[in-house]
């Protein structure tokens, strides 16, 4: 009697199978269907959020530029210097003009004086 129990435990788990697979694709489809809407309920950039982030690509370009030119202006100063041993009063002068320059367009470097 035992052994014939078994048996039918043992067809009747067989029989789950399938359902395990429907279960298995059932969460597989609805896992695909939330990546899908959380893919299109992502929010869209406003045009001012655009606007911003290229005013804030131009001020890093502008920045960059600045500050290579008065690297540039430095190394030559210190070329000049070492060849010479005497001071370029021409590019410590490009010097200066590139340090204000550089000064004037970043608020980082402007004083909080309140008048």
């Amino acid at each position: 009697m035992n052994a014939v129990f078994l048996l039918l435990l043992f067809f009747q788990n067989a029989d789950y199978a399938p359902a395990l697979k429907a279960s298995a694709d059932t969460q597989r489809r609805e896992t695909q269907l939330r990546e899908v809407a959380a893919v299109s309920n992502r929010p869209t950039s406003s045009a001012a959020e655009e606007n911003s982030k290229r005013y804030s690509a131009a001020r890093e370009q502008e920045f960059v530029g600045k500050f290579n030119k008065l690297i540039n202006n430095l190394m030559e100063f210190a070329d000049s210097y070492k060849s010479s041993q005497a001071m370029d009063l021409k590019k410590a002068k490009a010097i200066r003009k590139a340090w204000l320059d550089l000064e004037k367009s970043e608020a980082i470097f402007q004083d909080d004086k309140k008048p």
